[in-house]
């Protein structure tokens, strides 16, 4: 894959962490960095844009809810969705909050179907999800060099 050499405008503070995190994390360059965090944002949004066609993907549904809200839809939901869920693994944050993680696989329109879902969830407090492509080969769709 060729290189192109673009420019980008960053407020100053913001160029001074990653610069010290760059040094501190011995990532060859600065511009290493930028790529890789280009490649999280698409990998983490792309998916969620309408398109037409249906592809796979892998990834992960982190959500920290209340228990006595929301863990029993939670299940009900991850039931539901038999055919996309591979895992889960659950987590008491305290007597009130849980955490889990759900790993996903399957057609992204599947899983376009199962995180909305999930978000209509009463005593959800946070949800994070990461999604990436994957080709027949099973690997990432983006680069990681």
């Amino acid at each position: 894959m060729g290189v192109i050499r673009t420019g980008v405008s960053l407020p100053r503070q913001l160029l001074r962490e990653l610069d010290r995190i760059v040094e501190s994390l011995g990532v060859p360059s600065r511009s290493k960095a930028i790529s890789e965090a280009i490649a999280l944002y698409i990998g983490e949004r792309a998916w969620l844009l309408e398109e037409k066609k249906d592809y796979e993907i892998v990834g992960s549904l982190t959500v920290v809810y209340r228990h006595d809200e929301a863990a029993e839809v939670m299940s009900e939901i991850q039931h539901e969705f038999v055919d996309l869920v591979r895992s889960t693994s659950h987590v008491h944050l305290s007597r009130e909050l849980c955490l889990e993680v759900v790993m996903i696989a399957g057609p992204v329109s599947r899983a376009r179907e199962f995180v909305k879902k999930v978000h209509t969830v009463r005593g959800i407090e946070a949800l994070r999800c990461f999604v990436f492509p994957v080709s027949g080969g099973g690997s990432v769709g983006h680069p990681r060099g």
